[in-house]
């Protein structure tokens, strides 16, 4: 929330966790823990990034993403597909 809040301005209103994920790459292991979120208040802003857009699962092929994020990304579509 605190992220939230300092990169992009917005406060969220946080639900459970959507996805648990944990990855390693050669020389680190990242561990990513997403939750079902909702924008409580404000509108997101480019803080602390060069830029922020919101896509659809369907657009998801025409943007790069770190390899940690492909089971992120595979549980999205699973949703949006109702599976």
């Amino acid at each position: 929330m605190r992220e939230c809040q300092e990169e992009l301005a917005i406060t969220l209103s946080v639900g459970d966790v959507f996805i648990d994920v944990l990855h390693e790459y050669p020389d680190i292991t990242v561990h990513l823990i997403l939750f079902n979120a909702t924008i409580k208040e404000g509108t997101p802003q480019k803080l602390e990034h060069n830029d922020i857009r919101w896509i659809t699962p369907n657009e998801i092929p025409n943007y790069e993403f770190c390899p940690a994020d492909k089971e992120i990304l595979e549980a999205i579509n699973r949703c949006h597909l109702g599976g």
